[in-house]
């Protein structure tokens, strides 16, 4: 039996959720035991890029729950259009190492992300973000979309090169190489990853570590890669949109506090192969998931070139920057 509020609750809950894959093991793990214990409607809408709706609805927002990472999740709480997460309204947020957890978010599993190489036709391998600049690779290089997670990539370039967020020429200078000599291809989300790995037009990539896995396990000789001038790393869940109804807000706040519990993330990890937040799960992960498992200096070193991150300045310049990744980089 999930934990649950005594008050009269919402029968409905209304998601906004990118689909996909994704969407499919969410549901698995988190919403068909919160639906069977509590008879929960799930009212979806799917796609990517919901934060211009989260804004212009905030006042008389028409939806409780957004699925988001820790960047959006940051610069959508500074404008109060999301809740702070609290241990009194999520019980188990004291359950999740504080690598992560946010203010107004926390995983309910990480995503290491680095760099996938195709090792057959890479047989030297890859060692560095710069490693996508390699001659060797020219037309065989792919990068994420902007919409995807080519925002995040693009920060993590610019700040390893000097730049920061009222800075992006050396980001912007760097990645225009990347497309203009090294003619990188856009690879619009996972599935087109995989068929793109697949097919062999693509060698190398940046991309998550469980999503290489699968790309492997289809039969591709690929492997990920943690670079040596940091990893990556991602948090996922459905923030709580603010100025919702009491009763729907209690509501999302219960299934949150489901993401975050030791079964629900078992299952979520064993579905997607990726590591659990929750501190009693990764010291305790059952035989199936050992694999899983990473070191004390392994969670520290995930996410270090993130910590950097001004992420209200880069929301403050979001459009300038799209605008000049489209007109400079792709443009160019």
């Amino acid at each position: 039996m999930l934990s649950g509020r005594a008050a009269a609750q919402a029968s409905e809950l209304r998601i906004l959720f990118p689909g996909g894959t994704w969407q499919e093991y969410f549901q698995q793990a988190i919403i068909d035991p919160f639906v069977a214990d509590r008879g929960t409607e799930i009212v979806w809408k799917t796609g990517l890029g919901f934060e211009p709706l989260l804004i212009a609805q905030r006042r008389r927002p028409q939806w409780d729950l957004a699925h988001q990472n820790q960047n959006t999740s940051s610069q959508l709480g500074a404008m109060e259009a999301i809740e702070e997460w609290t241990e009194e309204n999520i019980p188990n947020l004291a359950q999740i190492h504080p690598s992560f957890r946010y203010p107004h978010l926390a995983g309910k599993v990480h995503t290491p992300y680095g760099i996938a190489v195709n090792v057959s036709e890479v047989p030297n391998g890859a060692s560095a973000w710069t490693d996508l600049w390699d001659p060797a690779f020219k037309g065989k290089v792919g990068f994420p979309a902007w919409n995807w997670m080519g925002q995040e990539v693009f920060h993590a370039i610019n700040e390893l090169n000097g730049g920061a967020p009222d800075n992006v020429d050396p980001g912007i200078e760097r990645l225009k190489a990347l497309f203009a000599e090294n003619d990188a291809i856009i690879v619009d989300n996972v599935e087109h990853a995989m068929q793109l790995m697949s097919a062999g037009e693509v060698w190398i990539m940046p991309h998550f570590g469980a999503r290489t896995m699968q790309i492997r396990d289809a039969g591709t000789d690929v492997e990920f890669i943690l670079p040596e001038e940091g990893g990556l790393s991602f948090i996922w869940n459905t923030s709580v949109v603010a100025n919702r109804p009491d009763a729907s807000r209690e509501l999302a706040f219960d299934l949150v506090n489901h993401s975050l519990s030791v079964e629900a993330q078992t299952t979520f990890s064993k579905l997607t192969n990726y590591p659990p937040t929750n501190i009693e799960l990764m010291n305790n992960l059952p035989p199936e998931l050992k694999h899983l498992e990473m070191t004390p200096d392994e969670v520290e070193s995930l996410g270090n070139i993130q910590r950097n991150f001004d992420y209200m300045a880069m929301f403050a310049y979001r459009d300038e920057i799209k605008t000049r990744w489209d007109r400079e980089v792709l443009g160019g």
